[in-house]
């Protein structure tokens, strides 16, 4: 287990030193958005004919969307490698560290982390996770309350209302508020999921990756000067 445990860490800590990898990794999820969302829509640009339609027509859409799951697996990586690259201020590479003074490269390490949440939430688009959040929330706040508020807190509470009545509502007011704070937020990052999924903007992507990927990579090399 400890063993296991050591080469879990080394790794995270691999990944933390090798953002231009996860930049060149992340170009090949942003294929599979451009893939699978040009067979969605039809269309380079737009949409033409039905979501459900298109998936029945192209069995290659259904092995691209499951190929862009694992992009929760990359965007996870992505998102340590570019925060660790800001905390630590790391190099995105070897060969970058090596040939350059320079320590994190910030352009990559915010968009790691941008482009990471992007895959976060690209495939779960259509569930319902605000609620779920919710849910979970409202559960975990009626727990606490049984686990935490002693008996004789329980005895008062009783003289004003039913105890069980009480942890319903606690449950309903804080499943509804986190619900609907979680909705905006959630909209909001899945709006900017959908928006980089766009096929011209994934293929720009994928093209951005790719050369800043090989750049640092390769190279030690960035497209941008170290501005941030």
């Amino acid at each position: 287990m400890l063993l296991q445990t050591d080469i879990f860490l080394g790794f995270l800590d691999w990944v933390a030193q090798s953002a231009g990898v996860m930049v060149f990794i992340s170009a090949f999820i942003a294929l599979t958005w451009l893939g699978f969302e040009r067979k969605r829509r039809g269309s380079f640009t737009r949409r033409k004919g039905s979501e459900e339609g298109d998936d029945k027509k192209f069995d290659i859409s259904r092995f691209l969307k499951i190929l862009s799951y694992f992009g929760i697996v990359v965007g996870i990586l992505d998102v340590w490698a570019g925060t660790m690259g800001l905390i630590l201020d790391i190099p995105p590479s070897f060969k970058f560290a090596a040939i350059t003074e320079n320590g994190a490269d910030h352009f990559t390490c915010i968009f790691l982390i941008v482009i990471g949440i992007a895959m976060l939430f690209k495939p779960v688009n259509d569930m319902p996770l605000a609620s779920i959040i919710g849910i979970l929330a409202g559960a975990a706040a009626a727990a606490a309350l049984v686990f935490f508020v002693p008996d004789t807190a329980v005895v008062w509470i009783s003289d004003w209302i039913n105890p069980k009545l009480g942890l319903a509502i606690v449950f309903i007011i804080v499943t509804a508020i986190v619900a609907l704070t979680a909705k905006f937020y959630i909209g909001v990052l899945q709006n900017i999921s959908k928006f980089l999924s766009w096929p011209p903007v994934a293929f720009l992507m994928m093209l951005f990756c790719f050369v800043q990927g090989i750049l640092l990579w390769g190279f030690g090399m960035s497209i941008f000067v170290n501005f941030f």
